[in-house]
């Protein structure tokens, strides 16, 4: 007669795991900002010009970065951009 209250069970289990990663990475980084704003619209422009160039950089093992930009037009009456925002490295 088979006893079931006391089995014979074997639930070794062998697992071996050997992992391996190499990983490079060659950063070149170059920025060239030579901004010519030459305007090519239908609006008189006479003096109430504002131009500009964003460039911002961080170097290092963890960063991070965020660009938050609004562009507004009341058509025939103003315009405006704003741009605020961070570039940040460890």
């Amino acid at each position: 007669m088979t006893n079931y209250n006391d089995p014979n069970l074997d639930a070794s289990y062998e697992f071996n795991s050997d992992v391996n990663m190499d990983f490079y990475s060659d950063l070149d980084v170059y920025s060239n900002w030579d901004v010519d704003h030459n305007i090519d619209v239908c609006v008189d422009i006479d003096g109430n010009d504002a131009t500009f160039a964003i460039d911002i950089q961080a170097f290092g093992d963890n960063t991070s970065v965020e660009l938050n930009l609004l562009v507004a037009v009341d058509e025939g009456t103003w315009s405006s951009i704003t741009a605020s925002g961070y570039a940040a490295a460890d």
